[in-house]
């Protein structure tokens, strides 16, 4: 376990209209505000398509990392993330839970790929100033790229 106090900075709401690409347009706002870290404290909307890390068959392991992916339509969903500083700018790390709308709310829920919103997507970002947050590779969570302070 490993913990740091964070010193906040400003927050800003960004509204994602029709057509916009979710991960792009979080992006996009933290340039446009200078933003270089922070959380996402408030991810909701209705998504046309959102491709998580998942799958519908079976897995052989697990404990090992997913290469496969989903792609849901007509979803709406919440979700939450983090975003790293690196050397090409800011890194968005979002996990969503959406419901299909026209199979009962259906859930699928993981790490998103990619999302385009429907109507709008509602972005809530806390700028963090300090630690610094970087992504860095893991060995002790299967090479994964995790979240760490520098």
């Amino acid at each position: 376990m490993e913990s740091r106090e964070i010193t906040s900075g400003r927050r800003i709401a960004v509204l994602l209209r029709p057509g916009d690409d979710v991960l792009a347009g979080i992006v996009a706002a933290c340039r446009e505000h200078r933003i270089e870290q922070g959380v996402i404290v408030t991810l909701l909307g209705a998504f046309t398509t959102v491709t998580l890390i998942g799958t519908t068959g079976p897995i052989e392991d697990p404990h090992a990392p997913l290469a496969e992916s989903v792609t849901v339509e007509g979803v709406e969903g919440t979700g939450s993330g983090t975003i790293a500083a690196t050397d090409d700018g800011p890194l968005p790390h979002i996990h969503l839970a959406v419901g299909i709308k026209g199979e009962g709310a259906a859930g699928y829920t993981g790490h998103l790929l990619a999302a385009t919103a429907h109507y709008v997507v509602e972005v809530v970002i806390d700028e963090v100033l300090s630690p610094a947050l970087i992504r860095r590779v893991d060995d002790t969570a299967a090479g994964l790229p995790t979240l760490a302070f520098g």
